[in-house]
């Protein structure tokens, strides 16, 4: 068998695109951010999140246009092309970090969530050193590897959206939804930035689109999957507003976890402890995608092997989760990692696209001439 034939079998189908786009932008954000979207724009917050979903949109389609012009590579290698070895490693490496940031955020305030709801008295360190284990062992197997346990994941979890028909059935829309538009346009603008923080993630198209089969067909699958991901989000923010009251949604910091609480069943009684449970799959899903890219990076910046650069990632993570330990900490890294996200989802591919055809044409010219 040729060289080419065995890379071509490790190549993935387009339609991963959406699964790898579904973990990276349903994680822990998805359990709490209608308190921060509510807070600027009340209970207009709905119109906020489809603002924000189609300026995602509008990016996710600008990050295509630039993969089309390279080729499909991936970012790493789209930095080398634009500002060569020296400043387009730079670049990559802040990437890096930012991504581990992320990382760290999620994996916290995971733990966070498993210390109020289920296992108060276990060691932040015990959690890490599980996930870590788990992350390191699914790594090992490649990017195919984590789009099929990504996949599986998602259909494992994918079935309690349904139990939010009974929330649904209890909500009073008149009475929490009406009059529309009565914030202003800067709260709902201020809205969707506050919920730009929670469903970027669709970047990550940047960094698998080069390990796709037929990688010109990626972008359909890419913006089917953000549209499904931001009808999720507005139907649970249309969901929050009508059932709760104003008080409960500014006090509640788990939103979502909280309305599964009044499902209940004759041979189950806390519903939210079985979410909990297995938003765990999600979550390995979310760091299997950050840690790769992550490992991807380091390789390409320093030519690190990547289990030692995944490794190194996953100690410096372990002391960062240990450090964390207070709400008042946590909260600062999550306003911290949210204006991350929103440079990094929505600035950055604008400034890319803008540099890409300032470059081009440059150098464009320059060969005329």
């Amino acid at each position: 068998m040729s060289k080419k034939e065995v890379e071509s079998q490790t190549l993935l189908h387009p339609m991963f695109t959406m699964v790898f786009m579904f973990v990276t932008q349903i994680s822990i954000g998805m359990l709490a951010f209608q308190k921060y979207v509510y807070d600027k724009s009340e209970h207009d917050a709905w119109i906020s999140v489809i603002v924000a979903g189609l300026i995602a949109h509008g990016v996710l389609f600008l990050i295509l246009k630039t993969l089309k012009r390279y080729q499909y590579q991936d970012l790493f290698h789209i930095h080398e092309r634009l500002f060569g070895k020296w400043f387009g490693g730079a670049c990559s490496l802040i990437l890096v970090c930012y991504w581990f940031s992320v990382s760290v955020y999620i994996l916290r305030n995971y733990i966070e969530v498993l210390h109020i709801w289920i296992f108060a008295e276990v060691p932040t360190w015990v959690f890490t050193t599980l996930f870590f284990a788990l992350i390191m062992y699914a790594l090992s197997g490649g990017l195919r590897v984590i789009g099929v346990v990504a996949l599986v994941n998602l259909l494992l979890v994918g079935w309690m959206a349904a139990l939010l028909y009974i929330p649904i059935s209890q909500a009073e829309w008149k009475l929490q939804l009406l009059p529309i538009m009565e914030a202003g346009l800067g709260d709902i603008m201020l809205g969707s930035l506050a919920m730009g923080a929670t469903i970027g993630g669709f970047e990550v198209v940047y960094y698998v689109s080069h390990r796709m089969k037929q990688p010109h067909r990626i972008s359909t699958y890419a913006q089917l999957a953000l549209l499904f991901v931001n009808m999720l989000y507005v139907i649970v923010m249309l969901v929050s507003i009508g059932y709760y009251s104003e008080r409960q949604i500014l006090n509640n910091s788990w939103g979502t976890l909280s309305l599964f609480k009044i499902v209940k069943f004759a041979f189950l009684e806390r519903l939210e402890f079985v979410l909990i449970m297995l938003w765990l799959l999600i979550i390995v899903a979310n760091l299997l995608v950050n840690y790769w890219i992550m490992t991807q990076g380091l390789h390409r910046v320093f030519h690190v092997k990547r289990k030692y650069a995944c490794v190194g990632i996953m100690l410096i993570a372990l002391i960062c989760n240990i450090l964390l330990q207070t709400g008042d900490q946590l909260a600062v890294v999550s306003v911290f990692v949210g204006r991350l996200s929103i440079l990094f989802s929505f600035a950055y591919p604008i400034v890319i696209y803008i540099v890409a055809h300032i470059v081009e044409y440059i150098r464009s010219r320059a060969k005329e001439a």
